[in-house]
């Protein structure tokens, strides 16, 4: 079959951008069907992924995440500087494909009978391409500085000393060393005295919020959310039934007091004092203390998310609201997923003592206890001294990287864009000109190969101006200016596209 043939066949996919499921399920469902229909045979050569991006108006990113994982069932083959091919043998143990339709969206039959959560989890699209890769990915630590050599050595210490005690269910709160180290560290570099028995461990940051919301609130009740704040948070609370109510953020963090004001039955605030997603603001003290006293006098909680809290680059981090907090009304949740990289999915709760036996009990009824191998390693890289080397380390490489990207975006932006300089974290805002669709943008510079959020998806009242989340700690030097640049095509053609706009420099 020629190149042709074969770009003709693929016209015949349909993909349903309003159905539930994902336009990446989508397409590889209906590509593994033509294949095994033999509708496209061994050895076809398929258009590059560039070429079915632009054929089926998808992100280039999700057309290749697509083909790697058809080539990893077998069904591709793909040829360093040949291109994509059909494999001449592809998996025959398969049933045949069933007569169905081209579309993948919904079925006939209708949606499946299940919970009003599962009713809302259909209609969500949150298949997160994982792809950690992509240039100006956010949130993206430096891999490549990574210290994988004294890492392995902590994973094959605990490896050799495993014996029959560490092989059964483990505690529910996690390991006990882990808890210990926690503690210490937070001790010694968040100002933060807690007990080790205070701390429990989690799979990662979003099931602590999963936990806390379910055993501190009920369906209904009213919990503070920042807007614009972290999509996949509030996609994982409104899931699970709860009324958000949305605040404001300016300079000095989340502006909640009008907000509480007029508002009743609010159980619960969700609080990023240390950097605010995506804004990167830091909550003022002052702010903080009322925030604290308004939990205290309505006897509601704070999940505190410490997010980014290890990057800072400009004075001395700010304590935690937990560590001020003098009434026990603060949940605070940390992560390993930026300090050191997200596949750990090592979290943990620092809890007033009120509620640890309750938090215990759910961790053990949820998911019985967790993995204990990466505790144990981790815990030995925290108390051998290589956790706080690396965040040394780490927080002079992002210092330097950030410098040298708004060095470069200055030089490079023509105007079209103008980035503001963090004091902490891992990411930039750029502020687009009026008028420019950062959805638009976006979707440019990820089919250019520059992979940023717009600010427009984090935010459920419209923004004062359009803005795109970029990130620059995963970013080598030498990637700078070209994707800074590829970044300036896509928002002049994302300008273009809305007539009447003129193309001014963003101020």
């Amino acid at each position: 079959m020629t190149k042709r043939q074969s770009g003709a066949l693929l016209t015949r996919i349909r993909l349903d951008r309003d159905g539930p499921m994902p336009v990446s399920r989508q397409l590889e469902d209906q590509l593994r069907d033509l294949i095994r229909a033999g509708q496209l045979p061994g050895g076809t050569r398929l258009p590059s992924s560039r070429a079915l991006a632009a054929e089926l108006g998808v992100s280039r990113p999700t057309v290749v995440v697509v083909l790697e994982r058809l080539e990893a069932e077998g069904f591709l083959e793909m040829r360093r500087g040949a291109g994509t091919f059909v494999a001449h043998a592809p998996p025959s143990h398969l049933p045949p494909v069933p007569d169905r339709p081209a579309n993948q969206g919904a079925e006939s039959s209708g949606p499946p009978r299940s919970s009003g959560i599962g009713a809302r989890l259909l209609t969500l699209d949150a298949d997160v391409d994982v792809r950690e890769d992509r240039a100006f990915l956010p949130n993206t630590p430096a891999y490549d500085h990574f210290p994988f050599a004294l890492w392995q050595n902590c994973v094959n210490r605990q490896t050799r000393r495993a014996y029959r005690g560490n092989m059964g269910y483990a505690e529910p709160a996690g390991y006990e060393p882990l808890r210990r180290a926690i503690a210490t560290y937070l001790a010694l570099h968040r100002s933060d005295a807690c007990d080790p028995e205070q701390i429990v461990i989690t799979p990662g940051a979003h099931a602590a919020f999963m936990i806390a919301v379910q055993l501190l609130t009920d369906p209904g009740d009213g919990l503070l959310f920042e807007d614009p704040g972290p999509f996949i948070a509030r996609h994982l609370f409104e899931t699970l039934g709860r009324r958000l109510v949305h605040v404001p953020v300016d300079d000095d963090g989340m502006d909640f007091e009008a907000t509480v004001a007029g508002t009743r039955d609010v159980r619960l605030a969700f609080a990023m004092p240390s950097r605010q997603h995506p804004l990167g603001r830091t909550l003022s003290v002052p702010r903080r203390q009322r925030l604290l006293d308004w939990a205290r006098a309505n006897d509601a909680w704070i999940i505190e998310d410490d997010y980014d809290s290890e990057f800072r680059y400009t004075g001395r981090p700010l304590p935690s609201m937990r560590s001020i907090d003098g009434g026990g009304r603060t949940i605070y949740v940390g992560t390993f997923s930026k300090a050191l990289f997200p596949a750990l999915r090592v979290g943990y709760f620092v809890l007033p003592p009120a509620l640890v036996g309750m938090f215990r009990n759910a961790m053990a009824l949820v998911f019985r206890s967790m993995p204990v191998a990466p505790q144990m390693a981790l815990a030995d890289f925290i108390a051998d001294g290589h956790f706080a080397s690396h965040l040394r380390r780490m927080r002079e490489l992002y210092t330097e990287r950030r410098a040298r990207f708004i060095e470069v975006a200055e030089q490079v932006s023509g105007g079209l864009y103008r980035v503001e300089r963090p004091d902490s974290g891992m990411n930039v805002v750029a502020w687009l000109p009026e008028g420019c669709d950062d959805r638009e943008a976006s979707r440019r510079g990820v089919a250019a190969g520059v992979h940023c959020y717009p600010l427009s998806d984090y935010a459920v009242k419209p923004l004062p101006r359009p803005g795109l989340l970029i990130g620059f700690t995963g970013v080598a030097q030498h990637q700078l200016a070209p994707g800074l640049q590829r970044l300036g095509v896509a928002v002049s053609a994302a300008l273009a596209t809305h007539e009447g706009h003129p193309r001014r420099p963003a101020t």
